[in-house]
């Protein structure tokens, strides 16, 4: 086994497994308008704070 096969193979046994439907969050959030007050801040949607990323999420009822 090379040497990149044996990190892919490592990297696997790290990866968590999948996130199922029942574990996601229950709110929708509005990513158009989270997209649009980034670049009106002149900044990516990442460097948002939390809570001016919570503007853009309501809870699903």
């Amino acid at each position: 086994m090379n040497g990149q096969m044996k990190k892919y193979k490592e990297s696997l046994g790290k990866t968590p497994g999948p996130i199922m439907p029942s574990q996601l969050p229950k709110v929708k959030l509005d990513m158009r308008g989270l997209v649009r007050y980034a670049e009106e801040k002149g900044v990516e949607p990442i460097c948002l704070t939390e809570e001016e990323k919570n503007r853009f999420m309501t809870p699903m009822v």
